[in-house]
């Protein structure tokens, strides 16, 4: 269903010849970025490449959806916990767990198991708060354990794979990037710095402390959000939901037990325990967060993105190597362009984002956006928007899927734009015969008009325009769609090759799709390999390529996410 507005309005263009009328309440220089919002959103691809997210988006999965969560417990869950979308990210977390988790004194680690945690988030946090790694920390290995060990304080010696069902439509706060990731970039800033009001730090630190973010976002969904909300969304390596009522929300389906690891998997994890907790890292890297280098690499290699250990070790958080991480990862790479299924909508026509604020995201030159720079009142103001967005609407309202519409123009004008931009074009009339071949739909040869064109090829795949302009949706995308019919006309006007060409690169930096980093003519046994928290380097973030998906994160490189990349 279309909403009755929009709006009959004109992006800025690149000609100075040809007057505008573009909506003023659309930043211009953020533009681009919402646009880019709107396509990346619920997606891995665009959402590992634009990882800092600054927006906020109301979403409804509808009842029976079946979801997945990893435990070492063969009970059904009551309380607050973490569902995966994909059962091979739950998997993931499907493991034995012996004695308290190491962040916790005994008493604390007792009252957990009294009130019936089922670890999930407290596996997470065991992963996220190591401070000798950016990768995934040792956890006990797994050993059989009778029911005495059990009374004394040991848990289920096995794994457990528990699916559910959504018991009604869930409405979720979904928080966009990579938001999951405990980084230092900028990924928390969503969370620590705005919802949480900067209770993790100012900025906030990389760190774990999940079981808190679940609890604070549940507080804050019971409270302040009068329940309106059942839990928050966001991204890692996958996607996942911190649902804050398990026994009123889901029901369960089935509970099945998981392969248990083998003696050799086992013994390379002793291994790991005893030698090899900081050779990850290559000696003068930069200093973890807690301010200590790490200590030196006995063999001088990296080891694989799952933690220390090298293949078929456990896949702590990090896929690691061998079949666990071939799983994960093809899993995980299935969605890059989508969660499918419509197991999320997003309501579009309203949501929060930091790019519609007057505020400057990009300090210091930045690349990434930082909302932990933004003064105290700048949150707020961001945070209340949030509360309001809650309070108003609700996740299944009808709404334009304003991300087709970026769809449709991305597809249109991506490989378009690449070729004009290179080196296959060796004349500057070649271009403009291109350029015309583009915009000929829009030209009326009786009467050339710039204006008149394009609006034409702005409008193209936009919905009827009403009388009023719309949301900040409908603003953002017309604006780029406007930008890149502009410049087309431009480039076509343009008597100098290089000239013309620079204009179309200029473009193409301004628009930063992710579609122009996708890999191309992957193999059956190849996945397309992007930093995806906490696994990747600096040259998989510049230059994705195809790699084998049994050891898609290899040894070689700097790593990205273990200093700030701007």
């Amino acid at each position: 269903m279309r909403p009755h507005f929009l709006l009959p309005l004109f992006g800025a263009i690149g000609l100075s010849s040809v007057t505008s009328t573009a909506p003023n309440n659309v930043p211009g220089k953020n533009a681009n970025h919402i646009f880019n919002v709107i396509q990346d959103s619920m997606r891995q691809w665009g959402s590992s490449l634009h990882h800092n997210g600054v927006s906020f988006f109301l979403a409804s999965v509808p009842a029976g959806t079946q979801f997945y969560h990893g435990t070492s417990k063969a009970s059904p869950v009551n309380g607050t916990e973490w569902l995966a979308f994909e059962p091979e990210h739950a998997m993931v977390f499907a493991r034995p767990r012996r004695g308290p988790p190491p962040h916790l004194p005994p008493n604390d680690a007792d009252t957990e198991r009294q009130e019936g945690r089922h670890g999930e988030l407290r596996k997470r946090e065991d992963h996220d708060t190591d401070k000798k790694h950016h990768g995934p920390p040792d956890d006990h290995p797994p050993k059989a354990v009778d029911d005495n060990e059990n009374e004394n304080g040991y848990e289920n010696a096995n794994g457990y794979l528990h699916t559910y069902v959504a018991a009604k439509d869930l409405r979720l706060l979904y928080l966009d990037g990579m938001s999951a990731a405990k980084t230092s970039k900028g990924t928390l800033d969503s969370q620590d710095t705005v919802l949480f009001n900067g209770s993790f730090g100012d900025p906030p630190s990389r760190g774990g402390r999940e079981s808190e973010r679940a609890r604070l976002a549940c507080e804050m969904a019971d409270n302040e959000w009068e329940g309106r909300i059942d839990g928050v969304l966001r991204m890692e390596a996958g996607f996942e939901i911190i649902l804050c009522h398990f026994e009123r929300d889901l029901t369960p389906i089935r509970i099945t037990q998981v392969k248990q690891p083998s003696e050799e998997q086992r013994g390379a994890w002793e291994n790991r325990k005893h030698g090899n907790r900081d050779s990850h890292r290559k000696e003068g890297d930069e200093k973890h967060h807690d301010g200590h280098k790490p200590k030196k690499e006995d063999d001088g290699r990296r080891h694989g993105p799952g933690g220390p250990g090298g293949p078929k070790g456990p896949p702590h958080g990090g896929p690691g190597n061998g079949p666990d991480s071939s799983r994960w990862m093809r899993a995980i790479t299935a969605r890059y362009n989508g969660i499918g299924g419509n197991r999320v909508s997003l309501n579009f026509n309203h949501f929060v984002t930091a790019f519609s604020h007057n505020v400057d995201l990009f300090q210091d030159n930045s690349t990434l956006p930082r909302l932990a720079n933004l003064s105290a009142n700048e949150r707020a103001a961001i945070r209340a928007d949030v509360t309001n967005l809650i309070q108003s609407h609700n996740p299944a309202d009808s709404c334009e899927d304003w991300q087709t519409i970026t769809d449709m123009i991305v597809t249109r004008y991506s490989k378009e734009l690449s070729y004009f931009a290179s080196d296959s074009i060796d004349s500057v009339k070649q271009l403009q015969s291109e350029i015309e071949r583009v915009l000929s739909p829009f030209i009326d040869y009786s009467k050339r008009d710039d204006v008149a064109e394009i609006e034409r090829c702005a409008t193209q795949f936009l919905p009827p325009l009403p009388s009023k302009g719309g949301g900040i949706a409908a603003h953002a995308v017309h604006s780029v769609a406007h930008r890149i019919c502009s410049a087309l006309v431009e480039t076509g006007k343009e008597q100098d090759l290089r000239s013309a060409v620079q204009i179309v690169q200029n473009l193409i930096g301004y628009l930063d799709w992710a579609t122009w980093k996708e890999c191309r003519g992957c193999a059956a046994n190849e996945i397309c390999v992007v930093p995806i928290w906490p696994m990747g380097t600096v040259q998989d973030y510049d230059s994705p390529r195809c790699k084998d998906a049994s050891d898609p994160y290899d040894q070689g490189g700097e790593s990205y996410w273990g200093k700030m990349h701007h």
